[in-house]
């Protein structure tokens, strides 16, 4: 497969859609966590819950720099999920905005890596995971790279071409499932690893065919139920239903038994928000403590197209 290459012509096209904003946007003064966002002036939605803002007229070149990515970095570890609106959109601007939270690494499959950026994969509806037809990939419930021994720590997306209406990410708070769980099934999981495999048994949604190198990078590996973020030191939930296969040292009924306990008490829409894309958006998350899908409520024949940069993250503890 010819790598994706940079389509500045049809990116700026696609930016001729006129954007939807939110109704209401507030001042950033509306936590002890966001409040030191004045210094840069911008304007926060804080939708509802725990999950999600957006941040918009963010300007980098502000004398006030250092401090503005820092405050932007404390949201981020609130929020779970920053969206900055209204950037320029380039590579090298997406490149620098993902650089300001962690390391970019060289992403698994070479054959969706943009041409001449291997840290940038293109995530499409018209990659060839689905054959000729174009396909919707990661519907189900997951979170990236948890078949690595160190996982990526967060994800950043940049919109490229949208479906005229739908298109949505979805993502889930796995610090408020964790909370809200009944005591006896997070007695059950306490403790506990569960086994990830690039192809799992319990998989629901396409996964890319690895070639030979790529499946030699990917052995089965074993990561906690229950997880601390190496950064705010609370725990979240660790799952990734696409990609684990079982629960360590458990007969394989009981496992799959409490897995799907799991998943129902995890998927109910309490704990999720949906992300309504704008051309543009440039989406960060974080994967130590959510879970995220596409969502297919829309025309898949109009494209559906994003650039990726996933970060270096740490072994889950």
């Amino acid at each position: 497969m010819t790598a994706p290459s940079w389509n500045e012509d049809a990116c700026h096209a696609n930016l001729q859609k006129p954007l939807r904003l939110a109704d209401v946007f507030v001042p950033i003064k509306c936590s002890a966590v966001l409040n030191k966002l004045w210094v840069i002036a911008v304007l926060i939605d804080e939708m509802h819950g725990s999950l999600g803002a957006i941040v918009r007229d963010f300007d980098p070149e502000e004398t006030s720099v250092r401090a503005s990515w820092q405050c932007l970095q404390e949201v981020f570890l609130d929020r779970h999920v920053l969206c900055l609106r209204g950037w320029p959109v380039s590579p090298e601007a997406f490149i620098m905005f993902a650089q300001y939270f962690g390391e970019p690494q060289v992403q698994l499959l070479s054959d969706y890596h943009l041409e001449g950026h291997p840290e940038i994969s293109v995530i499409s509806n018209y990659n060839k995971i689905g054959g000729e037809e174009p396909h919707v990939r990661a519907t189900y419930w997951h979170t990236d790279d948890s078949y690595f021994a160190r996982p990526a720590k967060a994800t950043a997306l940049c919109a490229l071409a949208l479906p005229s209406v739908g298109g949505d990410t979805a993502f889930i708070d796995c610090h408020a499932v964790l909370d809200a769980m009944p005591a006896d099934l997070r007695h059950r999981i306490d403790g506990r690893n569960a086994v990830h495999k690039y192809l799992s048994r319990r998989g629901k949604a396409l996964v890319a065919v690895r070639n030979n190198a790529e499946v030699e990078k990917t052995p089965d590996v074993s990561h906690p139920l229950i997880r601390t973020h190496p950064e705010t030191g609370r725990h979240a939930l660790y799952i990734n239903p696409n990609r684990i296969d079982h629960i360590a040292e458990i007969p394989l009924d009981e496992s799959d038994a409490i897995l799907d306990e799991i998943y129902a008490f995890t998927f109910q829409a309490s704990f999720q928000y949906r992300h309504q894309w704008q051309a543009g958006d440039m989406l960060i998350w974080d994967n130590r403590c959510t879970m995220h899908r596409a969502t297919t409520n829309f025309n898949i024949s109009e494209r559906r197209e994003f650039l990726r940069i996933l970060l270096k993250g740490d072994v889950p503890e």
